[in-house]
């Protein structure tokens, strides 16, 4: 089972840190303002909260900083993720 760690702005200018197990849901949950601004998968449980309370000690700052430098990559996981999603809807 993966692991998803992710970060969405709530339609309010803040910053909201999550986990999650199920990508999908998370896109399909996300109401009309919000965004997820950063998204990264773990195999390990411990890898995944680890990474979430690392996150969590960040100034907002740096948690900018962080969401800037993996910008790419979250591109690349949520178009794979909407893709994949899509794809089982149709079936």
């Amino acid at each position: 089972m993966m692991h998803w760690v992710y970060i969405y702005e709530d339609g309010e200018n803040d910053l909201r840190l999550a986990l999650s197990t199920d990508v999908g849901t998370i896109i399909s949950n996300l109401k009309t303002k919000m965004r997820i601004v950063y998204l990264r998968q773990f195999e390990l449980p411990f890898d995944a909260l680890a990474h979430k309370h690392l996150l969590e000690d960040l100034s907002r700052k740096s948690a900018l900083h962080w969401i800037n430098k993996h910008k790419e990559e979250t591109e690349i996981w949520l178009r794979i993720s909407r893709e994949i999603r899509n794809k089982i809807d149709w079936l």
